[in-house]
């Protein structure tokens, strides 16, 4: 009887559950996508050590997905409660026991948690087919041992997600239980209002404006506060961000109350309704401005990467390869490319020690590069026979590929007569325009690897284009991958609390709304104001929450080249879903407070 009564009253409002399965489908599904790649060992070896790292970052990416899940989790456990809480005082009117409620409370949780789990599974085995046919090229890695079906994964998410929704089923029944029938019948009839002073409020206003201010400093003087900047400007925009919501807006809507902006239509009721409960919001309203500025910026940062991966694989080395006894087929392939710079050394290898004749290195200087982290630009310096034995590494770097652990030499030329060994050829140049010759460039790589003695291409890089194939753009697009699919996670999660906050209180609002209708307010007027009231209070997070990404992609100027770049991507992203979730608070909460006659 229970079961069907849980699964009754979870059938009956599929339309309002309808938004908490989108959220958690989309926070479940990403989850899994996430464990695919963290969570199988024998990708992670059988790619390299690079990937082996873009393993721990999505596990990191696992781990905030988790905590705002949670947070997720909680405003929509309070909507469903709030939803529910009349039904559940009615069943105690009729003699139902509070151990039976208890139970349903229970079931009726469970239910909703196994679905919506089930679900992101199912579509997050579909996003990793995407990823094994899509996404893994992208990131310049190979599908082997990949699994979209991966069974660490599936466990992880029913372990995570089933665990979350017990412990809220858990406090469910127990908030339920021990609230008294008529209490629970009247639940709708109290919202809660707090009345600050008005010293108080203009306190509180000037000190959010002090703290966001010093906030904002902190951030844009990051190399003066070293590592305290991060905690220091969190600390200080987040009260900030508090402090003007619980103040300046306050203090602003009983200013437009005053004007003759009130007057017109029913925006004094509009004002009302938000100057009564704004002190309620101010928390969910703090939270969620802070998380879209973490979101936005999590994804403003991740297209950032992908903007610098070329130049950061330049940086690498000053030669695009090393070629070590260059082949017939690799010098046919080098025909096809443009050369901008050429320089072929004699070597002779004995034991582990590799010897090159110096003259050499005097008519054909060898080049190392120096990198601009200012603006991202890469120069190249020649270095003397002397300079390069001081600094030996730049060369020997290249050798380990064809001999691991090798001591490089660079001596006179009577002395390299002298060496018992067969000379060999080392050809270094330098390219222009690899992006449109990717396919020389990767046919190049591969026979160079066939030559080397490293398993992982990672180690075995020869200059800057295997640095950018095998280094630099798989670590680079992983965090690009993960800044995205975490962002708009974010996203959908953060506008749904913001909309289960703002849904929880229509209920008590029905007999208002009654009210104005009987009263011959047309139902046109009623639909304005509800717009108008639901407008602002998404609006203000997101102007405040704009803001914050704004000043804060200051931070990452020492790490991308313009943090700001295609900053119109991630905004539109968010304009798009933020748009999409007002809307949809919009017709919800019109359909419980504006109930259809007939």
């Amino acid at each position: 009887m229970l079961q069907k009564l849980a699964l009754n009253g979870v059938r009956n409002r599929w339309k309002d559950y309808l938004v908490l399965f989108s959220g958690l489908v989309i926070s479940s599904s990403i989850f899994y996508l996430f464990e695919t790649l963290s969570t199988n060992g024998k990708y992670l070896k059988a790619n390299g050590s690079v990937v082996s790292a873009i393993g721990y970052v999505f596990t990191f990416g696992s781990i905030l997905l988790m905590l705002i899940t949670f947070v997720y989790i909680n405003y929509a456990n309070n909507f469903l409660l709030s939803m529910r809480q009349r039904d559940y005082g009615l069943f105690m009117m009729l003699g139902a026991r509070k151990k039976k409620i208890g139970q349903l409370i229970w079931l009726e949780t469970m239910i909703i948690g196994f679905m919506s789990t089930i679900m992101g599974i199912i579509v997050g085995i579909i996003l990793s087919t995407g990823m094994q046919n899509i996404v893994i090229k992208a990131l310049g890695l190979t599908a082997k041992f990949y699994e979209p079906i991966w069974w660490k994964a599936i466990l992880w998410t029913l372990v995570l997600y089933l665990g979350l929704f017990f412990l809220a089923a858990i406090y469910n029944a127990f908030l339920m239980t021990r609230k008294p029938a008529l209490k629970l019948l009247k639940s709708q009839q109290k919202i809660a209002r707090k009345q600050l002073s008005m010293p108080l409020q203009i306190l509180q206003a000037l000190l959010g404006l002090v703290l966001l201010s010093v906030g904002y400093w902190v951030i844009m003087n990051p190399m003066k506060y070293g590592v305290k900047t991060i905690p220091i400007s969190l600390f200080t925009i987040a009260f900030g961000t508090f402090f003007v919501f619980n103040s300046i807006v306050t203090v602003g809507i009983s200013f437009l109350r005053k004007t003759s902006l009130a007057k017109r239509k029913l925006n004094g009721f509009t004002l009302g309704q938000l100057e009564f409960r704004i002190h309620d919001y101010t928390k969910i309203l703090t939270g969620v401005t802070m998380l879209l500025a973490l979101a936005l910026g999590a994804i403003t940062t991740g297209i950032g990467f992908n903007n610098i991966t070329e130049k950061t694989a330049d940086s690498q080395s000053a030669y695009t390869f090393a070629l070590f006894q260059p082949t017939t087929k690799q010098k046919a392939l080098m025909k096809q490319l443009k050369i901008e710079k050429k320089a072929k050394y004699a070597y002779k290898v004995v034991g582990n020690i590799v010897y090159f004749d110096e003259t050499q290195f005097a008519s054909q200087p060898f080049e190392t590069v120096k990198f601009n982290s200012k603006d991202f630009t890469s120069s190249y310096t020649k270095l003397s026979v002397k300079q390069l034995k001081q600094n030996i590494y730049d060369l020997q770097e290249f050798t380990t590929s064809t001999q691991p652990n090798a001591k490089v030499l660079i001596i006179d030329s009577k002395a390299f007569q002298k060496v018992q060994s067969t000379t060999q050829s080392a050809l270094f140049f330098r390219a222009k325009d690899t992006y449109s010759a990717q396919g020389v460039f990767s046919q190049i790589s591969r026979i160079e690897f066939a030559k080397s003695k490293e398993k992982d291409h990672a180690k075995a890089i020869q200059g800057n284009y295997d640095a950018k194939i095998y280094i630099v753009k798989p670590l680079y697009a992983g965090l690009e991958f993960m800044g995205i699919f975490l962002g708009i996670g974010f996203l959908a999660m953060l506008a749904s609390c913001l909309m289960f906050k703002i849904l929880s209180g229509a209920f008590a609002d029905v007999k208002r709304y009654e009210m104005l209708e009987k009263l011959g307010v047309r139902k046109t007027l009623l639909r304005g104001a509800i717009a108008k009231e639901i407008a602002i209070l998404f609006i203000l997070p997101a102007i405040l929450g704009v803001a914050h990404v704004l000043v804060g992609l200051n931070l990452f100027k020492g790490m991308l080249i313009n943090p700001y770049y295609g900053i119109w991507v991630p905004f539109s992203i968010f304009a798009v879903l933020y748009l999409g979730y007002y809307l949809l608070v919009f017709l919800m909460y019109q359909r419980i407070v504006l109930k259809r006659k007939g």
